[in-house]
Parts: C-alpha cells; structure tokens; sequence
C-alpha cells in the first residue's frame, strides 16, 4: 500500500475527491418513502465483494439485508446504525473502488459544502447557490396533519442537499 492520501477538509467539493460512488438507502417497497440503519454488517475499510452484505435496512414492515452488486471498499459510513427516518435515495456510504482511496474520505461530511454559511465572509458569487429559488419566498404551504410538509422523498433530498427549508417552498 501507498502512503495514504492526505486527508481532504470536510467542506471540500465531491469533485475534489478522489472517484467514488454512494451507497443510497434503497427503496424496498412501492410505499417505503423512510427508512433505517438498523445495523452496518461492514466497517469502513473492509473491502466488499458482490453478494456481501454491507447493512441491514429497516422498512416499516421488515429489516433486510443490503447486499453489494460491485466489487469496492467501504471508505465512509454517512448515516451511523441506529439513524430512522432516513429519506429513500439518501447517501447512507461512500465506496470507492482503490483502497487507497479510503484515507480520503476520512474526514468527509456528505454535503458540508450546503451546511450552514462558515464564520468567515464567503464572496457573494458563492452565497448565490445557497439562496432559496424565489418561489421559497412565498406563503409557505400549510403543513399536512401532524405538522409535517407534504413532500416526495426526492424532494425532500434534494432540498437538504442544497440546503433549503422544504417548509419554506410553496408547492405547486
């Protein structure tokens, strides 16, 4: 093995890393719209052949184990055992097909670069991407019994990736 990569900081862009793909929680049934880690089968490190099981995925109505289709190596665990309400299509791993891509990952936080704005002043060029589309600033839309937004789970994550309020956005 090589020297390990240096680690890349956590606000880093996915296009500064070296290749990788996500593991997404997959959708397990036509009305599975959330899902759980109930446990990871694999560490990071370990390297994944086809047909392993990498995590265990809790449905409203079952656990079920999720078996690699690839060859890789885990570099990354996004969503620790135990996290619920996982939204399908989220990014629960990063896997990467060298190992010695791994010790780049070590430090990755998936979507820091839409966290919340850093101390320092970012130049307004930059700030723009995280403005709300204007039509986030209408009346937001009145919440579904129980308090939550009526939204698709695809929407739900893409609004967390670019770091939108789902609440603030008027529906169509």
């Amino acid at each position: 093995a090589s020297d390990p990569a240096p680690a890349a900081s956590a606000a880093a862009p996915a296009a500064s890393y070296p290749p990788h793909s996500t593991l997404d929680l997959p959708k397990l049934s036509p009305t599975m719209s959330v899902g759980a880690v109930a446990a990871w089968k694999m560490a990071e490190g370990d390297a994944i052949a086809p047909g392993d099981v990498v995590a265990e995925i809790e449905t409203d109505k079952a656990t079920v184990d999720y078996e690699a289709q690839d060859d890789a190596f885990l570099a990354k665990i996004l969503v620790p055992a135990g996290t619920a309400d996982v939204p399908v299509g989220t990014p629960i791993a990063i896997v990467v097909e060298d190992a010695d891509s791994i010790a780049a990952f070590k430090d990755y936080v998936h979507g820091a670069e839409h966290a919340a704005p850093a101390p320092a002043p970012a130049p307004a060029s930059e700030s723009a991407p995280a403005t709300p589309p204007p039509a986030a600033a209408s009346a937001s839309p009145p919440p579904t019994p129980g308090g939550r937004v009526a939204a698709s789970p695809h929407a739900r994550l893409t609004a967390a990736q670019e770091g939108v309020d789902i609440s603030t956005i008027k529906g169509s």
